[in-house]
């Protein structure tokens, strides 16, 4: 591998580094988080919005009312959730595209070794 590959490598890896720094950063913050999903539903149609957590459990996922007065703190904690889980997701598959062009670099610099064929007895 020649020089200039190797330079561009290492650019593509600085730059998702950076952005591995960044989700980093998501994933650190001291916000509170609800590891349920927010969701609106109309009882009648033209009906006010009832709002609900939908609990993701082993058997299954329940769900409970929120009340009208705690449905924007709710909606911050699930949101913060679901940015925290898109963060994350991103991290690992940065994670492992760094890993596979370190292991291309460290390829591009090891030095060919001739093995000289073993002469027949």
């Amino acid at each position: 591998m020649t020089n200039l590959q190797l330079a561009k490598l290492r650019q593509e890896i600085r730059i998702l580094k950076l952005r591995r720094n960044v989700l980093e950063h998501v994933a650190m913050q001291n916000n509170q988080m609800m590891a349920a999903y927010l969701l609106e539903r109309r009882l009648r149609p033209n009906g006010p919005p009832a709002h609900y957590i939908s609990v993701p459990t082993p058997q299954g996922s329940r769900h409970l009312y929120v009340r009208k007065a705690a449905v924007e703190g709710v909606r911050r904690q699930t949101d913060a959730w679901r940015e925290f889980g898109r963060a994350m997701a991103e991290w690992a598959r940065i994670d492992k595209k760094i890993e596979r062009l370190l292991r291309q670099v460290g390829a591009g610099r090891c030095r060919k070794i001739e093995l000289k064929p073993k002469k027949a007895r």
